[in-house]
């Protein structure tokens, strides 16, 4: 997505670049023991390398205030994208391709490392959003995933209560309404005979089965959904789990087993728990994606901070002595 359009940015960077290359050979070849940093030429790149290091940095500032007038977050994406991709080409010509040793040698090995990752977060953020598209048909806010992997948990337990009765199960209770937000009581004694109300209607549906199904097939379906179903539909299910519905086909052969086990009157509720846990497993894509996007931010971000660091530091120590 930031490669489709960054059109605007290519063609001025790139111009950039060609005059600087042409400078660099220039400076060059007019240099008769070869291009140094700390030549005049040399200085110059280092100093607009370092400009735009600094630029880059402020990246992270500017996502803080998204309502800042100071230019769309999207265009110091760009920005930060090809001009980073800029300093490199810069910095390179101010050591003149040489590594150098020591600190020297460090920044360098930290540049290619932000470049790098830099890079990659880019192949990331262009290709994950499509791919999740493909994969996750109701994609939610990544910080609503706990609630609604609760509710689907919450959901599965009611359909299967409708075949065996009360599974025993004593979850944490947590408020929420299904449009979004919480519902607030002003007056305590209201908050109190709701959650009776509430209360009353769960109990009367646990304490015997809604759709009898015999006791055998309710004992077996039980079984399957507290040591199988049950346990995926958590915020980090097992490894078990995971495998045994990694795929919508895997969870599709595995509801298909449960029918050919339960009688035809468990077909409703069966359609809806598997409905519960295809939408699970959506929710897992989407977290296993997401923790991708952002996690090359954790490399890529620190190094950008030590990077500046001992730039400055190298400046104040190459300009001091």
């Amino acid at each position: 997505m930031i490669l489709a359009d960054s059109q605007r940015w290519i063609f001025p960077t790139t111009a950039v670049a060609l005059a600087s290359t042409a400078a660099f050979l220039l400076y060059a070849w007019m240099s008769p023991n070869g291009p140094s940093g700390g030549s005049i030429p040399g200085l110059i790149f280092a100093f607009a390398g370092t400009f735009i290091i600094i630029f880059e940095c402020l990246l992270s500032l500017r996502k803080k205030y998204p309502a800042s007038p100071i230019g769309r977050v999207s265009w110091w994406l760009r920005a930060h994208v090809w001009l980073g991709l800029l300093s490199f080409l810069l910095i390179l010509f101010h050591t003149g391709f040489q590594w150098g040793q020591g600190l020297a040698a460090l920044l360098m090995w930290l540049f290619v490392l932000i470049t790098v990752s830099g890079i990659f977060g880019v192949v990331l953020q262009t290709w994950i959003p499509s791919r999740m598209m493909e994969l996750v048909r109701r994609e939610a806010l990544f910080d609503h995933i706990p609630m609604l992997v609760w509710e689907l948990r919450m959901e599965a337990d009611e359909r299967i209560e409708f075949l065996t009765a009360d599974l025993g199960m004593k979850d944490d209770l947590m408020e929420f309404v299904r449009a979004g937000g919480v519902k607030q009581y002003f007056d305590p004694d209201q908050k109190a005979s709701a959650a009776l109300k509430v209360q009353a209607v769960v109990e009367k549906r646990k304490a015997t089965r809604q759709i009898d199904i015999g006791d055998a097939p309710a004992a077996a379906l039980k079984a399957h959904y507290l040591e199988e179903v049950r346990p995926f539909l958590f915020e980090s299910p097992s490894a078990y789990t995971r495998k045994l519905y990694a795929t919508a086909d895997k969870v599709a052969a595995y509801f298909s087993h449960l029918r050919t086990i339960l009688p035809l009157e468990a077909e409703p509720v069966l359609t809806d728990v598997e409905a519960i846990v295809e939408e699970r497993r959506q929710l897992a894509v989407q977290s296993f994606l997401h923790r991708w996007l952002h996690a090359w931010l954790y490399v890529h971000v620190p190094v950008s901070m030590a990077f500046l660091v001992l730039t400055l530091v190298h400046a104040v120590i190459s300009l001091r002595y």
